[in-house]
């Protein structure tokens, strides 16, 4: 089984950030890093295709996380309204009956 690296995310970033500059050979910074290159290559592709989706996502001007939260936040205001209802009915319901006893 392959060994992990002990890279933290902002170091594996900089040497992603490294190899897209062409300051170092991709051979030279694997060596450095303790990582094959199969390993960099990844991390550079990984790192690319997450930029290039979060990009692909604002084409409309939300993504669809955003239209998520939206709809979530209606649910949670509605919900309230419910339960502001409740309340008031049940208020309504413990006076009436304190009446009756």
């Amino acid at each position: 089984m392959a060994k992990r690296s002990d890279l933290t995310a902002a170091q594996r970033r900089e040497v992603v950030l490294l190899l897209l500059r062409r300051e170092e050979p991709a051979g030279k910074l694997a060596r450095r890093f303790g990582i094959s290159e199969q390993t960099l290559y990844r991390w550079r592709d990984e790192f690319l295709a997450g930029g290039e989706a979060a990009l692909a996502n604002r084409r409309g001007g939300t993504d669809s996380r955003d239209r998520e939260i939206k709809e979530l936040k209606k649910e949670v205001e509605r919900r309230d309204q419910v339960i502001g209802e409740l309340t008031i009915a049940n208020r309504i319901l413990k006076k009436t009956s304190e009446g009756l006893l």
